[in-house]
């Protein structure tokens, strides 16, 4: 029986295997790509038990905000400041407060232009998360996924649209669905990450007294609320059993 972990680590292989690609391998040993999967799933689950644990410790709350996940993100090492936390605190200390640009020439200007830099370098590792995420590794990333038009065809990946002119984009997990329904219909991936959950079925229990599970559940509460009932007596009273000495 295929378990929630060994399905997640199937499905984990597709994007590594196109990150690979995207990075100009063509080919990789089982050992590399296992080793490489695992690191993946070690490091999400990091990303995300580090950003429960911030939102606990910030807040009080297990939802997340996006200064909690920012947290997480900075202590995983993937955006990272451009000062230290010793810097920032004698930076802070050194700078010019606001409210001394309002007695200078042009003050609310520069005034503005300051809370205008301090935003911008607030955000420095941000900014530079985000072009990568907009630049061309990430873009080859989405072409190779199929998620992107590719030159030569004008759509995205050999295909993979949904929808007239491709104007809607569709997963790896959807297109395989989407290929397998001329072979197969919808109710193989009932019960499955992929397909509706299956409805729930008396077991019939076989050469018993109780013809199912809830029947056998029913004589069970049954049998409990009669001996109760017996260590009841005339009065009321429960009967207290002494432990021996």
């Amino acid at each position: 029986m295929t378990t929630p972990h060994d399905l997640h680590a199937a499905v984990l292989r597709v994007p590594i295997l196109h990150i690979l690609r995207a990075a100009g391998f063509h080919s990789t040993k089982p050992t590399v790509l296992e080793t490489l999967v695992n690191l993946t799933e070690r490091y999400i689950l990091l990303l995300a038990s580090s950003t429960a644990e911030n939102a606990l410790a910030n807040h009080n709350s297990l939802i997340p905000d996006v200064t909690d996940v920012r947290m997480a993100l900075t202590e995983a090492g993937v955006l990272l400041p451009v000062t230290s936390a010793a810097e920032e605190e004698w930076t802070e200390k050194l700078r010019k407060p606001l409210e001394d640009y309002d007695n200078v020439v042009f003050g609310g200007m520069r005034r503005d232009k300051e809370i205008a830099r301090r935003d911008e370098h607030d955000v420095a590792d941000v900014k530079e998360f985000k072009d990568w995420v907009m630049g061309d590794k990430y873009k080859e990333i989405r072409r190779i996924a199929g998620m992107l038009p590719d030159a030569s065809t004008s759509v995205a990946g050999q295909g993979r649209v949904a929808g007239e002119g491709g104007g809607v984009q569709e997963d790896f997990l959807t297109s395989l669905k989407r290929k397998n329904k001329a072979i197969v219909d919808e109710e193989r991936w009932t019960g499955t990450v992929l397909g509706t959950d299956s409805e729930d079925r008396d077991l019939v229990i076989e050469g018993g007294i109780a013809g199912s599970i809830n029947d056998w559940a029913k004589k069970v509460r049954e049998r409990t609320e009669k001996e109760k009932e017996k260590k009841v007596n005339g009065d009321g009273d429960v009967e207290m059993v002494t432990a021996p000495g």
